[in-house]
């Protein structure tokens, strides 16, 4: 089915099925926010932040196997195998008895969860028309954007309800319902002769072939700063928010929701505009606005107290205006890559889901509770992103 007919019917349920396993990554990530300063109070140590890396780390490990081995066994075997790994690492981490362990089973959650979005991007390439990608990524974020609204709020009622373990076990049982929800409604995508044989020089080879293509490379890293820029916030709300700022648990999810109502309208927006445009023009007069907000962000962080009113609206267009690159770049990057739509959707993930991880780290190396740090590393992050996409499209019209 291609998206003309997603357009004539509404959102097919191939489609559905895709965005809640593409969603399960901000879960795994916005619902235990509310938790840090509970899950460092239990252990006695400080640093939760890196448990967000650790999750990140195997996010971009695990996407570059089920690549590979999506072209070749299809898209719904690596799924089954992906989110039994991550309904298992939700387990452990629920059991959890001091950081270290918490961070080994964010990485085994991680290896699971990225078989949602990995394959999941690489099944949009097999069903849309290539010009009509940019419109089912951009359907599909409005229905992952779901997610950060819910799961904050969520969140923060189950942590303070119940403590924070009960986030983990909450994550496990929506990796068993996914699991049910993608054997009865999800069929398998792969066209026989896109099928590759799963040979470690080809793997190579064909990772090789794209790291030469400027464009995706250049395409993906956009994305992946992007994200990455999104990705501080995150990591560093929850101590600057909670401690600054007093919020309850409760609110603080609230808070974080809205960054998934500007996701959702920033999706509803590219697709209008995609009635017009092409994801490349979009994304052109999209990458270096999120630099001026980051601008504004900065300057409210080198004030002594900012109001919480104005850093939460500023948080609110820098998110609007991030999410609106993220489904062009995903569309730009894999279009030309048809016969190997898993490995460039693996790589393409891996490459971003590496920049999340970088800033992940230098949130817990500069994090101090303040605004100024984060707002820095947001800022430089799109930045970096807006010039990497003047480096991706030189030369080209």
């Amino acid at each position: 089915m291609t998206n003309s007919s997603l357009a004539k019917r509404g959102t097919p349920g191939w489609l559905l099925v895709i965005g809640i396993m593409s969603g399960i990554g901000p879960v795994s990530i916005d619902l235990y926010l509310p938790a840090f300063p509970m899950i460092e109070a239990a252990f006695g140590e400080r640093g939760v932040e890196r448990t967000m890396a650790a999750y990140l780390v195997g996010l971009a490990l695990g996407q570059l196997l089920y690549g590979p081995v999506s072209d070749r066994f299809g898209r719904k075997p690596p799924l089954y195998f992906g989110f039994t790994v991550y309904t298992i690492g939700a387990i452990g981490c629920a059991l959890s008895q001091n950081m270290a362990m918490l961070m080994a089973f964010r990485i085994v959650q991680a290896i699971g969860a990225c078989s949602g979005f990995a394959i999941g991007r690489a099944i949009v390439r097999d069903r849309c028309e290539p010009e009509q990608a940019a419109r089912a990524f951009s359907t599909l974020m409005m229905i992952v954007s779901v997610a950060p609204i819910l799961a904050p709020v969520a969140g923060g009622f189950i942590v303070a309800a119940t403590g924070w373990r009960m986030a983990f076990v909450f994550q496990a049982a929506l990796g068993a319902g996914i699991l049910i929800a993608m054997h009865l409604f999800l069929t398998e995508s792969l066209d026989p002769k896109h099928i590759q044989p799963l040979r470690l020089t080809r793997i190579f080879a064909t990772y090789l072939l794209l790291l030469k293509n400027r464009a995706f490379v250049g395409y993906s890293l956009v994305g992946g700063f992007a994200i990455a820029a999104l990705f501080c916030y995150v990591a560093g709300a929850p101590t600057i928010l909670t401690r600054t700022y007093s919020i309850a648990p409760q609110n603080f999810g609230m808070l974080m929701g809205l960054n998934g109502i500007a996701f959702m309208t920033a999706s509803r927006l590219n697709l209008h505009a995609l009635r017009t445009h092409a994801s490349t023009t979009i994304l052109a007069r999209s990458v270096w606005v999120p630099v001026f907000i980051g601008c504004a962000l900065v300057g409210a962080g080198l004030l002594a107290d900012a109001p919480l009113p104005a850093v939460i609206v500023l948080q609110f267009i820098f998110f609007f205006t991030t999410a609106r690159i993220m489904p062009n770049v995903s569309a730009s990057a894999l279009t030309p890559h048809a016969q190997n739509a898993g490995s460039a959707s693996a790589l393409l993930g891996a490459l971003q889901s590496s920049t999340s991880m970088l800033a992940g780290v230098a949130i817990a190396t500069f994090n101090n509770g303040t605004l100024l740090p984060l707002a820095l590393l947001m800022t430089g992050s799109v930045t970096i992103g807006a010039l990497l996409h003047g480096w991706a499209t030189r030369g080209r019209t």
